[in-house]
């Protein structure tokens, strides 16, 4: 357990240092760093009774919940604490279950010539596509630090991409498929 909070706080002082982690055993230049998961707004809280009876309590957009104590704001709190604050709120509950909101939708942000939002609808996509539905990279892109940031069970993934090196044919593990709700962010190429 010691060693598991050593590699946390490792990898948290390196995602705020500006890089990240690389993951065990990895021949491929992807950083992956793993995060405890924060509540967003439209996530929800639902607690069932013993009686068969449900609330649910949804994260409101400005990241506040309504509970019987009274409103309280939860944005950016993780997962855990958030169960804490409604079992507290709700002492004969049977079960407490927080539930992620996730679009069916990809952004793309960052040195792309559109910042967009693309709907997963139509099938697969990797994110080579995403970056193509915007249009490809600026001439400022650096390329060899794109960032895909997942949510995924409860944790916040985040992985640093070197797509010069994909598109130069090699690493094409690179091209990782999306999920719903992926972020992918292209910083800036300072020079």
């Amino acid at each position: 357990m010691n060693r598991l909070k050593q590699t946390a706080q490792f990898a948290i002082a390196a995602l705020l240092a500006g890089c990240s982690a690389p993951s065990a055993g990895s021949s491929s230049p992807i950083t992956r760093t793993i995060l405890p998961y924060a509540v967003a707004p439209l996530d929800a809280a639902s607690v069932s009774f013993r009686d068969g009876t449900r609330v649910e309590l949804p994260v409101s957009q400005e990241g506040r919940i309504d509970l019987p104590t009274g409103q309280e704001f939860v944005r950016g709190l993780p997962a855990r604490q958030l169960h804490t604050l409604v079992a507290r709120a709700y002492p004969d509950a049977r079960e407490i279950r927080i539930r992620e909101f996730r679009t069916n939708r990809v952004t793309v942000l960052g040195e792309v010539y559109h910042q967009i939002h693309t709907d997963l609808s139509d099938g697969p996509m990797r994110v080579m596509d995403a970056i193509a539905s915007a249009n490809g990279f600026t001439p400022l892109a650096n390329k060899r630090r794109v960032r895909l940031v997942r949510q995924n069970a409860g944790l916040v993934e985040v992985y640093e991409l070197d797509l010069r090196e994909m598109m130069l044919g090699t690493h094409l593990d690179q091209n990782l498929l999306l999920e719903p709700g992926d972020v992918i962010t292209v910083p800036r190429n300072f020079l």
